[in-house]
């Protein structure tokens, strides 16, 4: 059996890179983009252990030295780069003792590549550089690293995995072949959930909907009690529209006590707000997220204008956005619910 087949719910990527790799039409460097937790790391990691691995029929076998090495890390071919935050998250580093880490890709990282594409592989058949969230290398890292993408030796890949291709020089992304990941269905995440930590139907079903087609994201949350913080947040949001201004602002408090906090507050509300709005409209229920509070979401939705949900929809898009620019999480949520009493 081939590592491929443990990957969810990207099989034409798959197959798209295993055409170019068994067509000898690898490309020099490729962009896997979409959003965070659908599988693009195990994707890239996959295709680099094909690339070098000893199994002709089964590649990536999992087993021969080649894909064993990549796994531990330990390939002199196969490199991943990363901030050092996310090393030292992932135990791949050890921490320097009064050093922060850096939240950035660091020149120094990227220089280290010039050693690796100046010479032939030592152990495998390509050598691969895998750059996880390339969007946190900034702009003058980005232009240093132009030479690297366009002067790629013929035994080489450099793969960039990004959320946020936005985020790249159109000259970086030019230079790489784009290879989409789009969101999981609601289906695949549902079973992984119930498969891994053992939740019923219903509860996977509602959890697997709040992840919007992310593992990564339906992992974290089934580790959690969103839809016990979803309670609250919908009972405190309906006491701020409805209340005093001591509401509104109870509630800004409550959840601004980091911008992540803040931000999966937002998304929370964002989720619920569209359930309102898909009532409103007379959608499907079999299409809401929110399924466990269904009559909830119909007696609520009916107070509600259609024109004034779409624009609290917006509204919460909006704010979200601003903590992209370092918007204060307490003042960006008291503006928007006070903003939303007035649609």
């Amino acid at each position: 059996m081939s590592l491929y087949d443990d990957i969810i719910g990207q099989k034409r990527q798959i197959e798209q890179l295993e055409r170019a790799r068994r067509g000898g039409r690898v490309a020099h460097a490729y962009l896997f983009f979409g959003p965070a937790g659908v599988g693009k790391e195990r994707v890239a990691l996959a295709f680099a252990k094909a690339l070098n691995c000893e199994s002709e029929e089964n590649a990536p076998c999992g087993e021969c030295q080649s894909c064993e090495k990549i796994k531990k890390r330990v390939h002199p071919d196969v490199r991943l780069v990363a901030s050092e935050q996310e090393l030292l998250d992932r135990g791949l580093i050890e921490p320097e003792k009064g050093v922060r880490p850096s939240a950035q890709i660091k020149n120094a990282q990227l220089q280290e590549l010039s050693d690796l594409f100046r010479h032939r592989p030592y152990l495998g058949r390509w050598k691969v550089v895998v750059v996880i969230d390339a969007d946190l290398m900034n702009a003058n890292s980005q232009n240093r690293f132009l030479k690297t993408l366009e002067e790629p030796s013929a035994d080489s890949a450099i793969i960039l995995v990004t959320a946020h291709p936005e985020a790249l020089l159109p000259t970086v992304r030019s230079r790489c072949q784009a290879l989409a990941f789009g969101p999981l269905s609601t289906d695949l995440v549902s079973e992984f959930l119930k498969q891994e930590h053992a939740l019923d139907e219903e509860r996977a079903r509602v959890l697997a909907a709040m992840a919007q087609g992310s593992l990564q994201r339906a992992d974290a949350i089934a580790k959690g009690d969103v839809l016990e913080e979803r309670d609250g947040l919908v009972a405190g949001f309906s006491r701020a529209l409805g209340g005093d201004l001591a509401d509104v602002l109870a509630l800004a408090e409550e959840y601004s006590k980091g911008r992540d906090q803040a931000q999966d507050a937002l998304n929370l509300l964002e989720i619920w707000c569209r359930d309102l709005l898909f009532c409103k409209l007379g959608v499907s229920a079999k299409l809401l997220v929110n399924q466990d509070r269904r009559e909830m979401v119909a007696d609520q939705a009916a107070g509600f204008s259609s024109r004034r949900l779409l624009a609290w929809i917006e509204s919460i898009r909006r704010t979200r956005d601003g903590f992209w620019v370092n918007a204060n999480p307490k003042m960006a949520l008291e503006s928007l619910l006070l903003g939303m009493r007035t649609y």
